[in-house]
């Protein structure tokens, strides 16, 4: 009753033997000796499949399907047992009472559900993320969320119903959650209300006494399926991660000269590791890479790296261009210049003509000086005729930018500073400058343009985040 293994068009795996073989021309003549050859030859065939072309194998034919899922068949359970030691080394010994070909079957999380074929994994398809499919070894299925509610009903509903006498459901497998009600397999409860309804009553007690048997059986099967041993595979995907972020960690540029452990630290931060190693969930579905999927896990980690390279290296340029000016002050520029007063609003600021396109590389000669910093000036001047934005270097035209960067300095203790010491003054963001005004200078009223000024390097570095980590680790601050 319990031994169920269902079959669906889309439950065919992408290891179809007729792809396989696509490139053959077979006769029909050659095609009936394929079918009628002995059963003995097919077994030593089968022997050395992997479970997930047995499982194509079956739905070939009625002939394949009679052999491959035959029960107490020795040839049968030999098949299954060889694949699923040397294919599923982490898999334990199917419990008593189920057969290999069943409990390796249902362990087939890759084909996703046994249903509607949803969760499965294509070998040369997108990387699996999740596992919609589930093992419920009390129904012995393997199905996705929609598929369970469709095909189960639960204890609730079948009292609302009043149609099934309680009694039927005694010796039936349930699943439960806590606080919840039991859930049994809808045409398991048909069945059973069938056999009930046709029984006399002295036949109800030894019927009720044969299901609790068969439900303790169970019982004991699903308590030795529930927990499966994973963690050799657990290891072994592991292993194979490790050696994978080793390799790359050689294969990525390093500009920066870094040591091979940060530049592994940096590759584990990229979006893709971190998505496969925050949870169980995830790792299991790692568990299920094959080799393509680990080339295009690799592929993705790789772009992500060179990807936060490239982003790292178009704000060390801009950061340059910032710099160059700064230099420019007050020889060349004033602080009323347009260009100082406008630059992060440049387009040619925004988007530089990088060297073929690549930020990666450093502008040669004076390209910055005869070349870059005249089309700014020309852009600048352009936004300040327009005049409907804040210049930069006054403090309410970075409050909206940067209010809670450090880039402010109280006004009063700079002049005061500038008469004494040649110390500058440090900055802090905009609520700790007026917290200081309001309680180092006993000002009630604070009036921002006469008690604040802005530091415009820091104000560069904070708009590009220059300073931080990501890009510090690829192009370092220097000077």
């Amino acid at each position: 009753m319990y031994e169920t293994w269902e079959f669906v068009e889309s439950q065919r795996p992408i290891l179809n033997l007729v792809d396989r073989f696509s490139s053959l021309t077979v006769s029909a003549s050659q095609r009936s000796f394929i079918v009628n050859f002995p059963c003995e030859v097919f077994i030593d065939i089968c022997k050395f499949l992997p479970p997930v072309d047995l499982v194509t194998l079956s739905v070939v034919c009625k002939k394949f399907r009679n052999w491959l899922v035959a029960r107490s068949n020795f040839g049968t359970e030999q098949i299954w047992r060889m694949a699923r030691i040397s294919w599923l080394p982490h898999l334990r010994t199917p419990p008593k009472g189920m057969s290999e070909q069943c409990y390796v079957f249902l362990n087939l999380i890759e084909l996703g559900c046994q249903f509607c074929g949803s969760g499965k994994v294509y070998p040369n398809g997108q990387l699996p993320y999740d596992t919609p499919a589930k093992i419920y070894w009390c129904f012995r299925v393997r199905c996705c969320q929609r598929c369970f509610l469709e095909k189960t009903v639960t204890s609730k509903e079948i009292e609302e119903g009043d149609r099934i006498n309680r009694d039927v459901l005694q010796g039936l497998p349930y699943y439960y959650k806590k606080n919840r009600p039991y859930i049994y397999w809808k045409s398991q409860v048909e069945v059973a209300h069938q056999e009930y309804s046709k029984l006399d009553k002295k036949e109800i007690y030894k019927w009720s006494n044969e299901k609790f048997d068969q439900l303790s059986n169970l019982n004991k099967i699903i308590a030795s399926c529930s927990v499966p041993n994973r963690s050799d595979s657990s290891k072994k995907c592991q292993k194979r991660l490790d050696s994978l972020m080793n390799q790359l960690s050689f294969m990525v540029p390093n500009d920066a000269h870094r040591t091979q452990l940060q530049v592994i630290v940096q590759l584990k931060r990229c979006p893709t590791y971190k998505k496969y190693t925050s949870n169980q969930e995830a790792r299991l579905a790692m568990s299920l890479f094959n080799e393509n999927h680990w080339i295009r896990f690799q592929n993705f980690i790789r772009q992500e790296y060179e990807e936060k390279r490239i982003y790292a290296a178009s704000r060390a340029r801009r950061f340059d261009i910032f710099r160059k000016i700064h230099s420019m002050i007050p020889e060349r520029f004033s602080m009323n210049d347009p260009l100082v007063q406008y630059l992060p609003y440049c387009l040619s600021f925004k988007k530089p003509p990088f060297h073929n396109l690549d930020p990666t590389i450093p502008w040669r000669g004076n390209f910055l000086e005869n070349t870059l910093i005249p089309t700014l000036c020309r852009e600048a001047e352009a936004i300040a005729k327009i005049g409907k934005l804040q210049p930069i270097t006054t403090p309410s035209g970075v409050f909206k930018l940067l209010v809670n960067r450090r880039v402010f300095r109280c006004k009063l203790c700079v002049e005061a500073r500038a008469r004494n010491d040649k110390r500058q003054i440090p900055t802090n963001n905009y609520g700790t400058v007026q917290s200081h005004l309001n309680n180092s200078h006993g000002i009630k009223k604070v009036v921002e343009k006469k008690m604040f000024t802005v530091d415009y390097l820091a104000v560069g570095m904070s708009l590009l985040k220059r300073d931080s980590e990501l890009i510090c680790f690829f192009f370092p601050l220097d000077g």
